[in-house]
């Protein structure tokens, strides 16, 4: 799908007034809802980054820079852009599927 035409899509989407998280979700912590409300930015440029995610106060009892492994690498998606017939996808998933439970009839 082109993205002019995912752009397209959305920006013929119905338009909302914003939803106040602390009014929808009264016995969440205020804490936790600034995080949602900073991850659920649409503009991406706007949008809390990983790292900003991180070291935000909702997941500090979680965060220790001495272990949180960084990918050496991006990973790579491009077996995403290949033309798939539905045979094939059913057969991918068969296949994965079987890795799992190598018996299917069991």
């Amino acid at each position: 799908l082109p993205i002019y035409h995912a752009r397209k899509y959305v920006n013929e989407l119905p338009r909302y007034p914003k939803q106040q998280f602390s009014a929808r979700f009264p016995n969440v912590s205020p804490v936790a809802v600034d995080l949602l409300e900073k991850m659920l930015i649409f503009d991406p440029i706007k949008r809390i980054t990983v790292d900003e995610a991180l070291c935000h106060p909702y997941l500090e009892s979680l965060h220790d820079l001495n272990d949180e492994p960084v990918c050496s690498a991006p990973f790579n998606f491009d077996f995403e852009q290949s033309s798939l017939t539905e045979k094939d996808v059913k057969e991918l998933i068969w296949k994965e599927s079987v890795t799992f439970n190598p018996d299917p009839t069991q």
